[in-house]
């Protein structure tokens, strides 16, 4: 077998699942528990540097989709901890979408466009907003932006449904500032949320902000965990900062939405596909 030790642990590199770009597809989600009703797209998380490893053997041989942004946080990463649990139902999608986009992105692009014609069809023969199927579409539950280009076609397919909402968090700040230089926004129902980790997104989101450009924020508090390290005088200004109602805390961890009764979704609230410029926090999950 090859074995290589990695954190003083002994790795298989033999992968349990094989996929190869040839034979790939799309494969989009439509909701779950958390989220609500809305279209969803995942690509794998991780970089050539932090490969994704169950029971002490690869998981695949394709790479994450995050670049360098997995410093400081692919541990605690939520959308890691999704996979490795879960591998045997989340590989085969995520790992093909990340193939898709990476290597036949203009046919990802297509195949995700006419998914989208498909769930909402009957809007499409009337036009009726009552007919409207889906009114979200999440980008990247797991994954990262890759390139400029990538970013440039998720708001291409945005301007192509203003029908619908798009939702995406990114730390990628070489691509965010690419983007805004060159465009100066995103289409109106295309809503970018820089994902904020320990103010490792401060001077990005600075310059962003020098270039009027509009987005939200979403930053990550683990004031909710024992081993926390905030500062008090950080801890105060979360407390004074929109948070995300979908996550709460280890006393409370699904909190109820007062209108429906039931635990929110970001369907729901919709705070992270309107572009409002909130600065908002949700809490380690």
């Amino acid at each position: 077998m090859n074995k290589i030790m990695k954190n003083n642990q002994k790795v298989d590199l033999n992968p349990i699942y094989q996929f190869a770009a040839e034979s790939a597809k799309v494969n989009l989600s439509f909701g779950n528990t958390k989220i609500g009703r809305m279209i969803n797209w995942s690509t794998l998380p991780g970089n050539e540097s932090n490969m994704l490893i169950a029971k002490d053997r690869l998981l695949t041989t394709v790479p994450g989709t995050c670049s360098s942004n997995c410093n400081g946080c692919f541990k605690n990463c939520y959308a890691r901890r999704s996979i490795l649990q879960h591998h045997n139902a989340v590989t085969k999608p995520w790992t093909e979408n990340t193939l898709m986009i990476r290597y036949r992105m203009e046919e990802c692009f297509s195949d995700i466009d006419a998914q989208i014609m498909k769930a909402n069809s009957r809007f499409y023969e009337t036009n009726n907003p009552a007919d409207l199927n889906y009114k979200f579409f999440r980008i990247n539950v797991s994954g990262e932006i890759q390139s400029l280009e990538e970013l440039e076609a998720w708001n291409s397919l945005a301007a192509k449904h203003p029908e619908m909402k798009f939702g995406i968090y990114s730390k990628n700040a070489p691509v965010l500032l690419a983007f805004f230089k060159k465009h100066g926004q995103t289409v109106p129902n295309f809503c970018i949320n820089i994902s904020e980790w320990h103010g490792c997104m401060s001077p990005v989101i600075e310059e962003l902000h020098a270039l009027g450009a509009r987005f939200n924020v979403f930053e990550y508090n683990d004031s909710n965990l024992s081993s926390c390290e905030l500062s008090p005088e950080e801890k105060n200004r979360f407390a004074t900062m929109a948070k995300c109602p979908a996550v709460g805390t280890k006393d409370n961890p699904h909190p109820i939405n007062p209108k429906t009764g039931q635990r929110w979704h970001c369907s729901d609230c919709q705070g992270c596909y309107t572009k409002t410029c909130t600065h908002r926090f949700v809490y380690s999950h």
